[in-house]
């Protein structure tokens, strides 16, 4: 029962802070400052201690770290990895559908950019930020510690 009890309260509390972001996003008109408060929101509601927005630069055929969370100086706006297969967002942009690396260290050929060593991040949830021709970019979780489940996607 005590478990059943904790889920609705998180529920709430996640529910709670999606109607706070809403209402800050419609206050707001600078993008950047939107973008931050999302990563913000997403990271505290889901008791994860990363998130970050990667935007897609066509010219550069690359995500870079636009908006983020808890990351260290030299992450947000210099950040940035390809947008291929070959790293977790990347494929996330790629395919459109969201991806989950339960542990990064494990059956994962990702070419990680250096800022997933530097702050420790062993998993990953990623999902598309779709746009109005093409999509904006991807949304990411990261945490540095392995979930539970084992299986790949």
């Amino acid at each position: 029962m005590n478990d059943i009890v904790e889920q609705v309260r998180n529920l709430r509390r996640q529910q709670a802070a999606i109607a706070d972001f809403g209402s800050f996003a419609l206050r707001q008109s600078e993008l950047s400052r939107i973008l931050t408060e999302a990563a913000r929101v997403c990271a505290e509601s889901l008791g994860v201690p990363f998130c970050k927005v990667c935007r897609y630069r066509p010219e550069h055929d690359d995500l870079l770290v636009v908006a983020g969370y808890a990351w260290r100086p030299g992450v947000v706006g210099h950040a940035a990895s390809r947008a291929d297969g070959t790293t977790p967002q990347g494929r996330v942009f790629l395919t459109g559908l969201p991806s989950i690396c339960y542990d990064l260290r494990k059956s994962y050929s990702f070419d990680l950019p250096p800022h997933y060593a530097e702050h420790g991040i062993v998993s990953t949830i990623g999902v598309v930020i779709r746009g109005d021709d093409h999509p904006y970019g991807v949304l990411e979780i990261d945490n540095d510690v392995q979930t539970t489940t084992t299986s790949t996607t």
